[in-house]
């Protein structure tokens, strides 16, 4: 029988999951489904739709991305500013009863891993990935290796400070309260905020490329074309002016693809 690996998207509105093979050629979407606004229904949810998975599949793994930080070695989420019921969530624990190997990671981090494994960043060593949904986050690759920062955080580019003292909250503006779906819903276009958040990050980072996804880009309310229009005046190194804006290719599974190549040692990096 196929060696088979489930990878899963806890994302803050949706929850994908999709069964991959041991060579990453075949890719199936399993399941989908609304994100439980508790974490007892979630959990109920995800293991209930492993439990039926294994009847179909063969698994030797479970990756699961997730919408926060998290500490890869204990498999517990930390911290889920969209989804504040799973802070503290003991993932491996609830997972156990199926005794497989479980991996967790960030839910950007996973998208990234995958474009530059499987899509769009294929070839590239350096390359930022941001993730436009419910929230905002990236992923960063340095020279050909994910980089995580000194405590598993790097990529949190969704709070970033963009005005230190909003008129209206008396609070810091960050990139995620003024670019992702909620400010979509007030206020509409939200390319030109995206666009001077991507700015500043080429300005930091000096990627070869920069990908875009989430549920923003593949439903057309963040265009690639023009958050680089917006972009590029931002951008301070001549040559950085060019650096490619563009979709990522997988599309929404991208993220349930990358927890699933967690499973794999020499894709974990």
């Amino acid at each position: 029988m196929t060696k088979n690996y489930l990878g899963i998207d806890v994302g803050g509105s949706k929850i994908i999951g999709v069964v991959v093979d041991a060579k990453f050629k075949s890719v199936s979407e399993i399941f989908r489904a609304e994100t439980p606004r508790s974490r007892p229904a979630l959990v109920a949810l995800l293991l209930a739709c492993v439990s039926k998975i294994r009847l179909r599949y063969r698994l030797y793994g479970i990756g699961i991305g997730v919408p926060g930080m998290v500490d890869p070695r204990s498999g517990r989420l930390l911290k889920a500013p969209n989804l504040p019921f799973l802070n503290g969530w003991d993932i491996r624990r609830d997972f156990k009863r199926f005794d497989l190997p479980v991996r967790v990671d960030n839910d950007n981090r996973c998208f990234v891993r995958a474009e530059w494994r499987l899509g769009a960043g294929r070839g590239h060593q350096n390359i930022v990935g941001l993730g436009i949904g419910t929230g905002i986050g990236g992923g960063i690759v340095i020279d050909g290796k994910m980089y995580s920062g000194a405590t598993n955080t790097a990529g949190e580019f969704g709070h970033m400070t963009i005005e230190a003292t909003s008129v209206r909250s008396r609070r810091p503006s960050t990139l995620e309260n003024l670019g992702a779906k909620k400010a979509f819903l007030k206020y509409g276009d939200r390319n030109k905020m995206i666009g001077s958040g991507v700015a500043s990050i080429i300005n930091a980072f000096d990627p070869e490329i920069v990908i875009l996804g989430g549920g923003a880009v593949a439903e057309a309310n963040i265009l690639p074309r023009a958050v680089a229009r917006f972009a590029r005046p931002l951008i301070i190194p001549p040559r950085a002016k060019r650096t490619p804006i563009i979709a990522g290719k997988l599309g929404p599974i991208a993220q349930a693809i990358g927890a699933a190549l967690l499973l794999n040692p020499k894709n974990r990096v």
